[in-house]
């Protein structure tokens, strides 16, 4: 039997709301205006479950970006989520918001190319972290989610072979743009208005997690703020391991 996953992205200004039956794409909203969580998020579940003409109580998980992002966005997505299957019974299930983020390079990337998500921090740092695209076209991470000054992040990649890429995707490309190299062949910058955060990539990792049984304790689950990097001076991160 096909699962009934609904997801949601809620950890920057987009409000995005997707709901899956199996592998199968049902609907799919994204709202990219800042501060309308609280009040659109439910009528986007709402119109999600009406349009594919399924009810709350058939969902069997709810996929939740849970971090890092912003404090209030996460917050709203969270609840919601815990709020849904508090009511439904359905499994609850967390997914890190960069991890989604460098999912959506996947179909644009090839096998053993890097993938570092940015998203806006405070100020002048950003959220950041790496994975590599694997042969069988899943995330294998390489270095942890941390907030970096955007002015560090050029020495904080990994050195890669010419004959792959490494992908900047998210809002944070804008900010650390100014400090990469211009002579770079091996770095590939996505415009962040064509390739922002959706539901559609939380809930397809979702799934993968349904699928494995990765489920969290609603009791305890909390959004992943990375309040450590942000409250404390910038130290440099650790440098990022290629050993797969």
């Amino acid at each position: 039997m096909k699962p009934l996953l609904l997801a949601l992205e809620t950890a920057t200004d987009v409000c995005s709301v997707a709901l899956f039956a199996g592998e199968t794409l049902c609907f799919e909203a994204i709202l990219q205006r800042g501060r309308i969580h609280a009040e659109q998020l439910v009528p986007l579940i709402a119109n999600a479950l009406e349009r594919c003409e399924r009810q709350a109580a058939e969902l069997d998980a709810v996929a939740v970006s849970m971090g890092p992002g912003s404090y209030t966005g996460l917050r709203v997505g969270v609840s919601t989520a815990k709020g849904l299957v508090e009511a439904t019974g359905a499994r609850l299930i967390g997914v890190p918001t960069l991890e989604a983020l460098a999912a959506s390079v996947i179909p644009f990337a090839e096998p053993h190319d890097l993938v570092v998500p940015l998203l806006n921090s405070r100020r002048t740092e950003v959220y950041a972290a790496i994975y590599r695209i694997t042969p069988d076209a899943t995330l294998h991470p390489l270095a942890a989610p941390a907030a970096l000054e955007a002015a560090s992040v050029p020495e904080w990649l990994p050195s890669i072979e010419a004959s792959h890429h490494t992908w900047l995707v998210g809002e944070g490309v804008q900010r650390v743009s100014a400090h990469l190299p211009e002579d770079s062949t091996t770095l590939r910058l996505l415009d962040p208005a064509q390739h922002s955060l959706r539901a559609f990539w939380v809930g397809w990792l979702g799934l993968a997690r349904y699928r494995a049984e990765r489920f969290e304790e609603v009791a305890t689950f909390e959004p992943f703020y990375l309040k450590d990097f942000v409250a404390k001076p910038y130290r440099h991160a650790p440098a990022p391991s290629l050993s797969s």
